[in-house]
């Protein structure tokens, strides 16, 4: 069920070099308060990949391509998303997108605490990461906290990443 104006979709795809360990990603921060951010997060890969959802990242702001749209699903509502990109000043409703150039450039960066990791099987279609339903497999990110949603190629070869991300913004406790 899609509520009222909390209900938000990014997503990002990009075709890597045919380098083994190329990685891609999606950054969103959370709001320090409410509304809680409930997410499930589906990544799909041309050939062989693992994904990693990275909590709490050490990543340089300014760090990626700033500013990408967020959709709200409940398509006649103006309500915006309370997430953050990774912009110098960082934008409300937006979220970054990472390559392997920009990864490699940060200095600072580190993966944080990954709290999950899973091969992708090729020709097997998208692999949800908090799964597909959201009773049973969505997670509950923490308050003012950065997430990378990353994509890692495990062989040499030019691979399409895809990364999708769903949630809603619960004003729950």
């Amino acid at each position: 069920m899609i509520h009222q104006g909390h209900s938000f979709t990014g997503y990002y795809t990009i075709t890597t070099a045919a380098t083994d360990g190329h990685r891609s990603g999606i950054y969103i921060k959370t709001p320090a308060s409410k509304p809680l951010i409930k997410l499930i997060i589906s990544f799909s890969a041309s050939t062989a990949a693992i994904f990693s959802i990275c909590e709490a990242p050490t990543i340089a702001a300014n760090t990626g391509t700033h500013g990408v749209v967020i959709y709200n699903r409940y398509r006649d509502s103006i309500a915006q998303s309370h997430v953050f990109d990774n912009a110098t000043i960082p934008a409300v409703n937006k979220f970054t997108t990472l390559t392997e150039a920009q990864i490699a450039g940060d200095g600072t960066w580190a993966t944080g605490t990954v709290i999950r990791t899973e091969p992708l099987e090729v020709g097997a279609g998208p692999k949800p990461a908090g799964g597909s339903s959201s009773d049973t497999q969505e997670y509950i990110l923490k308050k003012n906290t950065a997430y990378v949603f990353l994509l890692t190629n495990t062989v040499a070869l030019a691979n399409t990443h895809h990364i999708l991300i769903d949630w809603k913004e619960c004003k729950c406790t």
